[in-house]
């Protein structure tokens, strides 16, 4: 490569670079050929430059083995003596050459733990995010125990005045360390579960267990403080408290992740809180004000079947009227179109609303007439469903009878096939849609 001059009296212009994708990172997308380049001679940055195209088309070509060399010639960019460049050079040569490692042919695990341990102590200001990518490496790799000892030096470690990003690696850092500290409490469990231990062995164990125990606690309480979507953390933190039976709190966790403005909206949080309320037997007006936020949030939720059934457990209209607009709004969703147990609640829903609420049936009809016909009940879904899944036709017929009235043509084929095989069924259906007129539909 060629050497930079002492005596330049060129100004080191900033170049403006655009930003692109590449194979599993973000980086910055160089010109084909550097501003400036002189190809009789090039000065060191232009060399660097160059340098930086061909690595990059290596990288994107996934031409490991040639992108190799060219990053053993792109090491020479950490002498140059511009600020911006000292900067930007050790988060470059750290996300490329982890790249590569990663995949290059010849690359063994010890050689991108090498790598990453020593590119950590070159790049100080990504000292924390390599820490993580280097922890995440070895915990995919089986080194739980190197990775515990990583995250406790990360953990400890500071270099002047955390910035803000710093400050929230360093969280991350310490909520995953009581994960491992939580999987470490979870072994000794297991193993003092078992009752093959020495009455020494065991109490060791159990000393053992509750250091890990209050470690973990510690750790992961410390994380949902912050905003953020958390749910690893979240049910390792409530296993550990459901442990000790500390319901109050664990409730109190629950609602904050769920209900606290300044958290991001989270579905799962009403979940988790759904699930611990229905573990520790909660009031179904409890379990139903839950699963309605849920509902508002995630109509497809496959909780929302048991938000049905919760519903038509309770003596209000109401909730009745609320359930029959669930069960509507579920099946506007493609992936429950096929759904045997969602067509049954309809129907039986519609058949109880029909004789006393027509309303309600209107109410939420009115804004699908238009489309649920062709997206539900042509003659090609009939033939289709009839020869696949005859109970699911049967299910879907009672309801376009209702919706549709009994000149709808899913349900005149599911009945002309359904009279061929003697069904009872289909006599049944006939006769309840004969003394419930549903003109007030069409």
């Amino acid at each position: 490569m060629a050497e930079s001059s002492e005596h330049s009296t060129e100004e080191e212009d900033e170049e403006d670079i655009e930003q692109g994708q590449v194979v599993g990172l973000q980086l910055p997308v160089p010109r084909r050929k550097p501003q400036g380049y002189n190809s009789k001679k090039p000065n060191f940055r232009q060399t660097i430059d160059l340098c930086f195209c061909l690595l990059h088309e290596a990288v994107v070509k996934s031409q490991w083995e040639k992108a190799a060399e060219l990053m053993l010639s792109y090491l020479q960019t950490l002498e140059d003596t511009n600020t911006e460049r000292q900067r930007r050079a050790p988060e470059i040569i750290w996300r490329f050459g982890s790249e590569i490692l990663l995949n290059h042919p010849k690359s063994t695990v010890e050689d991108v733990r090498l790598f990453q341990e020593q590119i950590k102590n070159v790049g100080i200001k990504s000292y924390l995010q390599i820490s993580l990518e280097h922890i995440f490496f070895l915990l995919c790799n089986g080194g739980k125990d190197e990775a515990h000892l990583a995250l406790t030096s990360a953990e400890s470690w500071k270099c002047g005045r955390y910035s803000l990003c710093q400050e929230n690696t360093i969280k991350l850092i310490q909520a995953y360390k009581g994960v491992l500290d939580y999987q470490s409490w979870l072994q000794k469990k297991a193993a003092i579960s078992q009752g093959d231990m020495s009455y020494a062995t065991q109490l060791n164990a159990v000393k053992e267990m509750c250091i890990f125990h209050q470690q973990a606690k510690a750790a992961l309480r410390g994380i949902l403080k912050f905003p953020g979507v958390w749910d690893p953390f979240v049910l390792c933190y409530i296993d550990l408290l459901e442990s000790s039976e500390d319901k109050a709190e664990m409730e109190q966790i629950l609602r904050d992740y769920a209900y606290n403005p300044a958290f991001p909206a989270n579905p799962n949080a009403y979940v988790y809180l759904y699930e611990f309320l229905k573990r520790n037997e909660a009031s179904s007006e409890a379990l139903i004000n839950v699963l309605k936020d849920l509902y508002s949030r995630v109509p497809s939720h496959k909780l929302m079947l048991e938000f049905c059934t919760l519903l038509k457990q309770s003596e209000s209209n109401d909730h009745h009227q609320l359930a029959l607009q669930v069960l509507f709004s579920l099946l506007d969703f493609s992936g429950w179109r096929k759904s045997v147990e969602a067509w049954g609640k309809i129907g039986k829903q519609l058949k109880k609303s029909i004789k006393s609420h027509k309303s309600w049936i209107e109410d939420q009809w009115r804004s699908r007439r238009d489309w649920w016909p062709v997206y539900h009940f042509t003659k090609f879904h009939a033939e289709k469903e009839w020869k696949e899944r005859p109970k699911l036709a049967m299910k879907k017929a009672l309801t376009a009878g209702i919706l549709l009235g009994p000149g709808c043509e899913y349900y005149e084929v599911v009945c002309g096939l359904g009279r061929k095989n003697k069904m009872i069924k289909v006599r049944a259906m006939k006769k309840f849609l004969k003394n419930h007129s549903c003109s007030f539909l069409e």
